[in-house]
């Protein structure tokens, strides 16, 4: 896997400081290294909203780790806690629906970024109560490279 650079580095702090959301949206297609995408994720503001967001997730790119830390940086778990739909939060309830289900049918493939289930234990506990064994894939950490870094 291919390692991020200073330049790498200096090119997500320009996109998510420095560039406006559509200038974002444009770039993200061409972004063709796994460790930029997560970090990018990482460090997404999401009061910018789910376009960009849904554009890391169509990226050819993007792995389970990536589309996890997406799902859960989303408000995953919220969604997993109960998985109803919010009518007052339409533009949430569509995005996080269509990821949990690209998640379920394994969309994204297992990458080598690392990701931790971002749960407390007893929030961990309560969603073992209540998933299925399909679901469990959002319940179990990643080893790899971890990438968590604040930018």
């Amino acid at each position: 896997m291919k390692t991020m650079n200073s330049d790498e580095i200096l090119k997500v702090k320009e996109l998510l400081y420095d560039k406006s959301i559509e200038e974002v949206i444009s770039a993200i297609p061409h972004i063709n290294n796994k460790e930029t995408l997560y970090v990018f994720v990482y460090n997404y503001n999401w009061d910018n909203g789910f376009d960009i967001p849904q554009e890391i997730l169509n990226n050819e790119q993007c792995d389970l780790s990536i589309a996890l830390l997406v799902f859960y940086r989303a408000g995953g778990f919220e969604y997993l806690s109960g998985k109803t739909d919010n009518e007052n939060l339409p533009q949430w309830s569509g995005f996080i629906k269509r990821l949990y289900d690209s998640i379920i049918s394994k969309r994204y493939p297992k990458g080598e970024i690392e990701f931790r289930v971002p749960l407390s234990k007893v929030q961990l506990y309560k969603l073992k109560k209540i998933i299925t064994e399909e679901e469990s894939v959002f319940i179990q950490n990643i080893d790899g490279k971890c990438l968590d870094a604040d930018l």
